[in-house]
């Protein structure tokens, strides 16, 4: 049957991948693969961690603050981008430092207490690498291996283990590939043993350190202290010397017994990646082995054992990370013994001392870190934490792929209007913004900085803009500081980005305005009305009750300048549609002035294309141009001024094309407000006519039949087509969109 037939392929595909993966291997196989690449093989936590964030590479991504190195493990590609983490890149960089820092000192010896304001992606920063791991370890050049005890059945070893001086050996050379029915028992190492730490210790240190010397393991990367020093979980080591004992001391037959797997880290099977919750539990502990049906199989040499195995979180995650989420809602005695693990590697069980390999990691909101940090005993934990802040979002450029991924997520993105996401998170940034100190900065922009509104701050986080009323010299010198700007303060616990509106509390917000019935979809005036409501929750959110402070921290306010905000956004489209607005066309009737300006004041004539005539520069657009700039004073001073600020920036950038909207953002721009101002009236009437369209296809009416000229109804139809086309207005949101806009600007 057809159906059986894909079965079997799956079989044979499935038989194929294990066979090509080495999936299990005797510990002589292990040990020849050890030496074929052995820098793979001597992996500790930090190491292979770290080596994982490598793996899948890093990226430069440009900021208007400058550039940032953003590693790819947070963009998830093994899952096409779902999950992700947006932004953070300075904690993603602050980790893989840390973790290059500790396979430096060849052991983890502190905590990584992720720290910042409930919904920072503290706990999705750390799922990230958790699914890394699982990922990586699924790759041939992520394979990390273990290892099982295996005990025979009496017809395969026909000699019964551990008695007699004259035992022969075995003609099997391992019991590592025996079907089921042949063997006995299978014991786990019940830490994940690394399988080199069978070795006796005094031969495995001089064995890597003769590999090192041979250049086979880098002398960059030194060997962790789990590999030259450490020794096997208990349980083993009291297996591995009943059997040398019983074998007279011969090895070879002792590694007979040693099956070596390759595993898979999994969250979900808590295998090397455990998260624990702030409930109070023990994170390990050790129970005697009495009731396991393998032991009954086992050798007489070893059935007079008394055997324990260890258990509990730390246990499960070793070898991988642990993460202690929301560490610091525990009673602080709950975690003690933390100092001692995380700087020693070791914990105290009471039949035994377990050796770890562990990366640690923990998250922490704000108020809970506060609260520690008055704590006695703060000083001796602080030594074996390192503390990686994760602010709020400050750009709302980043802040909206928070919500646009949520939402594709939910395969919600063909109910969204244009720009709802923006409003959302533009709102959320400017309640995250602090006033700026302006008394830390230079003289000659001391004050410039000083009147930095929130949405000033805004558009400078975000898109590296400046105030529009300042000149190119002035803007030129407020970008210079942006870094200072963005990095004031950040050692302060009242630091910028600390509080604010939560990403989790934002998206609730656009659910509520996405389920509501009043507007298309997800609308920005959806979003707005949710926002009105959401402030009045002031004894819910901590950051409503925060205190007005010349701008900054007007809740209410933010609500009305993200609306005007949209507003000019939907007010360009319209006017985009209708072919009025031609960004170039601006910058290109400033050069035409220049040029003009130039000739001037040389006395010269321009050459006219048009007629092949040499003609004196153009005095009357000059004169208009000036008249829109209210130029004050005399003329011909303002134009000196304007040809030596051309000429310095030509001699600084010689050849390049001269950006005007950048040199001179503040004449453009009144370039712009001046047609405008001079177009209002057409756009107002282009605006009716499209509400008339509109209103006429919701009853399934012909324009005309309202009194609407047929060459006006096309011309809106055009209009509003281009809407849909061009900015992806889905029809229905259309009218309430133009609706909201010519209430608002007409």
């Amino acid at each position: 049957m057809v159906e059986l037939r894909i079965l079997r392929d799956i079989e044979d595909k499935t038989a194929r991948a294990f066979q090509e993966r080495r999936q299990v291997l005797s510990f002589d196989a292990f040990f020849s693969a050890f030496l074929a690449d052995p820098q793979r093989h001597v992996r500790t936590a930090a190491q292979y961690l770290r080596d994982c964030f490598e793996h899948y590479g890093k990226t430069t991504v440009e900021r208007p603050g400058g550039k940032a190195v953003r590693w790819n493990l947070f963009d998830t590609p093994w899952a096409g981008g779902k999950d992700r983490v947006v932004g953070q890149e300075e904690a993603q960089n602050a980790i893989h430092r840390l973790l290059h820092g500790f396979v430096r000192e060849r052991r983890v010896t502190r905590l990584i207490l992720l720290h910042g304001p409930n919904g920072s992606a503290k706990s999705s920063l750390i799922e990230c690498m958790a699914h890394a791991l699982e990922h990586y370890s699924s790759l041939d050049e992520g394979a990390v291996y273990r290892f099982n005890w295996v005990f025979p059945s009496q017809r395969v070893s026909k000699k019964r283990l551990g008695f007699g001086s004259a035992v022969e050996r075995e003609a099997l050379q391992s019991y590592a590939h025996l079907e089921d029915e042949d063997i006995d028992a299978r014991l786990p190492a019940d830490l994940r043993d690394h399988p080199l730490l069978l070795l006796p210790q005094a031969d495995r240190r001089p064995l890597l350190q003769a590999l090192i010397e041979e250049g086979r393991i880098g002398r960059e990367e030194p060997v962790g202290d789990y590999l030259l020093d450490g020794d096997l979980s208990p349980r083993s080591r009291a297996i591995f010397d009943a059997l040398l004992n019983a074998y007279h001391g011969d090895l070879q037959r002792v590694f007979q017994h040693v099956q070596v797997t390759r595993f898979a880290f999994s969250r979900r099977y808590r295998q090397g990646v455990v998260t624990i919750e702030p409930q109070l539990h023990v994170d390990a502990g050790m129970r005697q082995v009495t009731m396991d049906q393998a032991l009954a199989a086992l050798p007489a040499s070893l059935k007079n054992l008394s055997m324990y195995e260890p258990f509990g979180d730390l246990v499960d995650a070793n070898r991988g990370l642990i993460n202690y989420n929301d560490l610091l809602k525990k009673p602080i005695d709950a975690y003690k013994y933390l100092l001692a693990t995380c700087e020693k590697g070791t914990v105290a069980l009471p039949n035994a001392i377990l050796h770890l390999d562990v990366v640690f990691l923990a998250s922490s909101n704000e108020t809970h870190l506060r609260a520690f940090k008055e704590y006695p005993d703060f000083a001796s934990f602080k030594g074996r934490m390192d503390l990686v802040r994760m602010p709020y979002l400050r750009s709302y450029e980043t802040e909206r792929a928070i919500y646009d991924e949520h939402l594709r997520a939910g395969g919600l993105e063909d109910q969204v209007v244009p720009h709802a996401t923006h409003v959302l998170a533009l709102w959320a940034v400017l309640t995250r913004l602090k006033r700026p100190r302006a008394e830390l900065y230079p003289a000659r922009i001391r004050e410039v900085v000083g009147r930095l509104s929130p949405m000033d701050k805004a558009d400078l986080y975000a898109i590296g803009k400046a105030p529009r009323e300042l000149n190119a010299e002035l803007s030129r010198e407020l970008l210079a500081v942006l870094p200072e700007i963005l990095n004031e303060g950040q050692d302060s616990p009242e630091s910028e980005g600390l509080s604010g509106a939560s990403p989790r509390e934002m998206k609730q917000v656009l659910l509520n305005a996405l389920q509501g019935r009043r507007h298309w979809g997800l609308s920005p005036l959806g979003i707005v009305e949710e926002l009105r409501e959401h402030i009045k929750l002031k004894s819910v959110y901590e950051y409503l009750q925060a205190k007005r402070e010349h701008g900054y921290s007007d809740h209410e306010g933010f609500i009305e300048q993200v609306y005007d905000r949209w507003m000019e956004i939907v007010d360009g489209e319209l006017r985009h549609a209708m072919g009025l607005v031609d960004e170039q066309k601006y910058e290109d009737l400033f050069a035409r002035y220049l040029l003009n300006v130039t000739y001037a004041q040389k006395n010269e004539k321009l050459y006219n294309e048009k007629t092949g005539n040499y003609d004196p520069p153009d005095a009357k657009l000059m004169s208009e141009l000036e008249r829109t700039w209210e130029v004050p004073g005399e003329a011909e001073r303002f134009r000196r001024d304007l040809v030596s600020r051309v000429g310095a920036w030509r001699v600084e950038h010689p050849g390049a094309t001269i950006p005007w909207r950048k040199l001179f953002p503040k004449l453009i721009d009144q370039l712009e407000q001046d047609y405008y101002a001079k177009q209002k009236a057409r756009v107002r009437r282009q605006l009716e006519h499209c509400m008339t369209v509109l209103a006429a296809e919701q009853v399934g009416e012909d324009p005309v039949a309202r009194g609407l000229a047929q060459a006006d109804a096309h011309k809106a139809e055009d209009v509003l087509a281009r809407l849909e086309k061009d900015h992806a207005y889905p029809r229905p949101s259309l009218r309430e969109v133009l609706s909201a806009l010519m209430k608002h600007r007409y």
